[in-house]
């Protein structure tokens, strides 16, 4: 992106949104994207802010500059951290995290679609019993957290909560809390039909009331693990269309559709409700599972469901991935 339209773009943000300045972040003992991380999504930022400021003055706008401290409890700045981000993100049409470190483990789940009679709750609560018994702090949801509206003919009479509002306030509620614990989300295309329907964006209202549950995009996400030159992609997954009668068949299609220089080291999927680990054209896949039990609709298409979740380590070096290890945690369906 070229330098005058980001600056525009960040200036009307900044006026729109109050953003403030990027030494607050590293001031916050939370598991959010560092200085480092903003660098690396948004060039120089502290240079790019006061740049923008610059250029809102000459328009005739006055910005306030931040107070040293912020008011209101931890939580309170926290929430107004994670609004922010999903802002810069969306304006900026980009989505991804960085995470220093050269090992990193990863819970990884999908799929839960809370709100539909079908969510196995019980098993939802299993998997961050789980996670945090293994002392995983980063959980990775690879999309479809709501079970969305109006999808098939007969969903509604699969629903256990009607809307946008009541599935939000449902996963709001009883989507798992464990100290210590993020979990950073897309939404996929059950969430997305609230937004066809009504232009209403679930993914950042659930994060809005839930500062452990981020929102990093729709569809897709790159969470970038490591540091100086032993940096890695994880992609973050929720692709369109129906399933195929090989497990594989759709992921290779995925990955053979990439254009050369965008494919990740690490690829991890939701939406066929399947499991698996690929290692195809260079990339290490996998299908993540799910947490929604077959409904009436996958039967009568002859749908499995394979239920379950997974824990990932990832080791990266100069260059590449190390070492990849998952573990498994598979539910008989």
């Amino acid at each position: 992106m070229q330098t005058e339209p980001m600056l525009e773009r960040l200036a009307w943000i900044i006026k729109m949104y109050g953003v403030i300045s990027s030494d607050f972040y590293d001031r916050l003992s939370v598991e959010r994207p560092s200085r480092w991380s903003l660098r690396q999504q948004y060039g120089t930022w502290k240079g790019a802010v006061e740049a923008a400021i610059k250029l809102l003055e000459t328009q005739g706008t006055i910005i306030e500059s931040p107070q040293k401290e912020e008011s209101g409890s931890a939580d309170a700045q926290v929430l107004k951290l994670t609004q922010q981000i999903a802002e810069l993100s969306r304006h900026f049409q980009t989505s991804e995290l960085c995470f220093t470190g050269t090992t990193h483990r990863f819970g990884m789940i999908s799929d839960t679609h809370i709100g539909s009679l079908f969510c196995d709750k019980a098993l939802l609560n299993y998997a961050y019993e789980v996670f945090a018994e293994e002392g995983i702090k980063t959980v990775l949801h690879a999309g479809d957290i709501l079970d969305g509206m109006q999808m098939y003919k007969g969903h509604p009479f699969e629903l256990e909560a009607q809307g946008s509002d009541a599935q939000v306030s449902l996963a709001v509620d009883e989507y798992p809390k464990q100290k210590g614990i993020t979990t950073y989300f897309i939404t996929g295309n059950h969430d997305r039909s609230f937004w066809k329907l009504s232009g209403t964006e679930v993914g950042s209202k659930i994060s809005a009331q839930r500062p452990d549950m981020v929102h990093i995009g729709h569809q897709e996400a790159d969470i970038k693990i490591g540091e100086d030159d032993a940096v890695a992609t994880i992609r973050l997954a929720h692709p369109d269309g129906g399933t195929a009668y090989a497990i594989s068949y759709k992921i290779q299609q995925y990955i053979n559709a990439l254009q050369s220089g965008t494919k990740p080291d690490i690829l991890i999927t939701g939406h066929y409700h399947k499991t698996e680990e690929l290692y195809y054209r260079g990339v290490i896949a996998y299908q993540a599972g799910c947490i929604q039990s077959q409904t009436p609709f996958m039967r009568g298409k002859q749908l499995a469901a394979a239920m379950g979740f997974r824990i990932l380590e990832v080791t990266v070096a100069p260059k590449r991935v190390v070492r990849v290890t998952s573990t498994f945690f598979p539910v008989r369906s």
